[in-house]
C-alpha cells in the first residue's frame, strides 16, 4: 500500500509540475507575442512617422526668435555650432540664440577664416598669426615661420598653413599650443605652387593641389601628407600623388570625412579614399561647365547652367561613394546654394527653395525681405534667416 500511495504521489506530482510548467510556457509565450506586437506598433508608428517627414510639405514660416534687428549688410556670416558667427572689420563674434557667447578682437585686412567642428582659425594674409578658437573662445595663438597664404583647421584645434618665402612655398602644420608638427616641405615656383589644401578631421593628413607648368600647358598635381606614423617613413611624408589632370585644373580640394577626400576640378571631379594612403573611389568628367559645387560629410553636388530661361540650371547631386542620388532641373536663378544634412538649401535675394537632395521639394516661397543669408540648425527645418533688416530664427511650417 506504501508503494501504491507514493506511486500516486509522484504521479499527481508530476501531473502538476506539468500542469505548472504548461502554465509557465503559455505565460512567457504570451510575454513574447505581446513584446512582438508592441515592437511592431512601435516600428509602424516610427515608420509613419518617417515617411510622413518626408513628404510633408511646408507652405510658410514662423519667427520662432528675433536675434538681431538692424542694418546686417556691415557684417559677414559663417555657420558654426549650430547658430553662427559674424565678422566684421573689428573682430569675431560666435552668436548663440541673442546670447554673444565670446567675441574677439582684432583688425584684419584680408582675413581668412576656416572651420572644422568645434574649432575656428583666423588670420590675415600676409601675416604671421593665425587665432584658434573654439565654442568657449580663444584657445591659441600660433605664429608661422613665413607669411601665410592660406589656412586650415582639423577637428581638435591643428592648424595647417600655406606660408610664402621668395621663391618657394612652406607647409606649416602647429597644433593650438604653437608646437611645430610638420615643416619642410616645399615647392620652387618653377615646378609649381599649392592653389588649395584641405586637413582632415584628426589632423593627421593632408590633401594640397599644385599648380605647374608641363611644356607650356598648366596642369594640376593633387598630393597626399600623412602626419601620422604612417607617413613618418615617407620622403617628405608623401604617401601618393595624382597627376591625371592633363588639361583640368583643380581649384578647390576637401576632406569631407575624416577619411574621404574630393578634387573639384573646373571639367572633372574626383572622390578619393584615405584611411592611411589614398586611393580613386570614382572620377568622372563634367559634361558642361560647373557653375557651383556643395558638398556636406555625406552628399558633394553640382551646378550647371542651362539655356533654358524657365529652368535655368541642371544639378546633381552625388553620396561619397560616387553614386548619383539625384540629376534634375533647379528653376530659380540662385544667389547661393548650400547642402544642410540631406536638404538643398537654395535662394536668392526673395525667393527659397528647401528640396531634398532626391528632389521632393519641401518649401519654396517668395518673401518681401531681401536675403543676406540663410543658415539651418542642426539639419532640421529650422534656420537662421538673414535679411538687411534683420536676424531670426524661422521654422517652416
Amino acid at each position: 500500500m506504501t508503494k501504491i500511495r507514493e506511486f500516486m504521489k509522484n504521479r499527481r506530482d508530476s501531473e502538476v509540475d506539468e500542469e505548472y510548467e504548461e502554465k509557465l510556457r503559455k505565460h512567457r509565450n504570451g510575454k513574447i507575442i505581446r513584446y512582438i506586437i508592441l515592437i511592431a506598433i512601435v516600428a509602424i508608428v516610427c515608420a509613419v512617422a518617417i515617411i510622413m517627414n518626408y513628404t510633408k510639405t511646408y507652405e510658410t514660416y514662423e519667427v520662432t526668435k528675433n536675434i538681431m534687428t538692424g542694418d546686417t549688410t556691415k557684417y559677414k556670416y559663417y555657420s558654426y555650432n549650430g547658430y553662427f558667427l559674424k565678422y566684421s572689420n573689428d573682430g569675431l563674434s560666435y552668436i548663440n540664440g541673442k546670447d554673444v557667447i565670446w567675441n574677439q578682437a582684432f583688425e584684419m585686412k584680408r582675413p581668412i577664416i576656416d572651420i572644422c567642428e568645434d574649432y575656428v582659425a583666423i588670420a590675415d594674409q600676409k601675416s604671421t598669426s593665425i587665432y584658434i578658437l573654439n565654442e568657449k573662445g580663444i584657445v591659441g595663438k600660433v605664429k608661422t615661420t613665413y607669411p601665410i597664404v592660406n589656412i586650415e583647421v582639423a577637428g581638435q584645434g591643428v592648424v595647417a598653413a600655406v606660408t610664402e618665402e621668395e621663391d618657394k612655398n612652406h607647409i606649416e602644420i602647429l597644433d593650438k599650443n604653437g608646437k611645430v608638427l610638420a615643416m619642410g616641405q616645399t615647392v620652387l615656383s618653377g615646378d609649381g605652387c599649392p592653389v588649395d589644401m584641405s586637413l582632415s578631421e584628426d589632423g593627421t593628413k593632408l590633401v594640397v593641389s599644385y599648380l605647374y607648368v608641363n611644356n607650356g600647358v598648366t596642369q594640376t598635381r593633387v598630393v597626399f601628407y600623412n602626419y601620422s606614423e604612417v607617413g613618418k617613413n615617407e620622403v617628405d611624408r608623401i604617401v601618393g600623388g595624382f597627376n591625371q589632370y592633363k588639361t583640368t585644373i583643380v581649384p578647390k580640394v576637401e576632406f569631407v570625412t575624416n577619411n574621404v577626400a574630393v578634387a573639384f576640378g573646373d571639367d572633372m571631379f574626383t572622390i578619393y579614399s584615405m584611411k592611411q594612403k589614398p586611393s580613386i573611389v570614382i572620377e568622372e568628367k563634367h559634361l558642361k561647365p560647373v557653375e557651383s559645387i556643395l558638398y556636406n560629410d555625406e552628399y558633394i553636388g553640382f551646378i550647371y547652367e542651362r539655356e533654358q530661361p524657365t529652368k535655368p540650371y541642371n544639378m546633381k547631386i552625388y553620396n561619397i561613394e560616387g553614386e548619383l542620388v539625384y540629376d534634375g532641373d533647379l528653376d530659380i536663378n540662385y544667389k547661393k546654394v548650400k547642402l544642410d544634412g540631406s536638404n538643398i538649401i537654395v535662394y536668392n535675394d526673395d525667393t527659397i527653395l528647401v528640396q531634398t537632395v532626391k528632389g521632393d521639394i519641401k518649401y519654396k516661397q517668395t518673401i518681401d525681405m531681401t536675403i543676406e543669408e540663410i543658415m539651418g540648425i542642426d539639419g532640421g527645418y529650422e534656420y537662421i534667416l538673414i535679411t538687411k533688416e534683420s536676424i531670426d530664427e524661422i521654422a517652416l511650417k
